[in-house]
C-alpha cells in the first residue's frame, strides 16, 4: 500500500462483517494473521483444511486476514486508512450462494438485514466516495502517527 497511498493520502479497504461473525482469535492469531508472509500462510496450522469447518468459516477467516493484514501494513505509511465492512451485499458470488446448496441460509440473511433487504455494490461505491472525501474525518489520527485504520460497518438502508 505505501508503494500507492501517498503519506497524508487516503486508502479505503472493503472487507466484510462476516470476518467478525466467527469466534474471535487470539491475539497470537491474529498477529499471525496479519503478519506472516503471503507464501506461508497456508501453512499456519489456524488454517489447515482440518482446521476450516465449512465453506463460510473459510469465507470468514479470509475476510478477517485481509484486515488484519491492512492494520499491518498501514503503520508502515503515513495515510489515513478506512476498512468498508458491509453486510450482505448482492454480488455474482452471493447470488451464487442464494442460488446453491447454501440457497436457504442466504435467503434467511436476506430476508434478516437491517433494512429487509441486501445492500448493493453502488451503495458500498457510496460509503467508499466518502472515506475519500477531504472532509471526511471518519478516522482520528493516533497521537503518535498519521495513520489510522477504523473498521467502518455498514448496513443498509431502504
Amino acid at each position: 500500500m505505501g508503494k500507492v497511498i501517498a503519506p497524508g493520502g487516503v486508502g479505503v479497504t472493503i472487507s466484510s462483517q462476516s470476518g467478525w461473525r466467527m469466534l474471535a482469535l487470539t491475539a497470537a492469531e491474529d498477529e499471525l494473521l496479519a503478519t506472516t508472509p503471503v507464501e506461508e500462510l497456508l501453512s499456519l496450522e489456524l488454517l489447515r483444511p482440518e482446521n476450516i469447518r465449512d465453506t463460510l468459516h473459510a469465507y470468514q477467516l479470509a475476510k478477517h486476514c485481509n484486515e488484519k493484514r491492512v492494520m499491518a501494513e498501514a503503520v508502515k505509511w503515513g495515510a489515513r486508512l478506512n476498512d468498508i465492512a458491509p453486510g450482505i451485499i448482492v454480488t455474482p458470488l452471493a447470488l451464487d450462494e442464494f442460488n446453491g446448496p447454501r440457497g436457504d441460509f442466504y435467503k434467511n440473511m436476506f430476508a434478516n438485514c437491517p433494512a429487509g433487504r441486501p445492500g448493493t455494490a453502488d451503495e458500498v461505491a457510496d460509503v467508499a466516495e466518502l472515506c475519500w472525501a477531504a472532509r471526511a474525518r471518519l478516522s482520528p489520527a493516533p497521537p503518535s502517527s498519521s495513520t489510522a485504520v477504523l473498521p467502518l460497518p455498514i448496513f443498509m438502508g431502504r
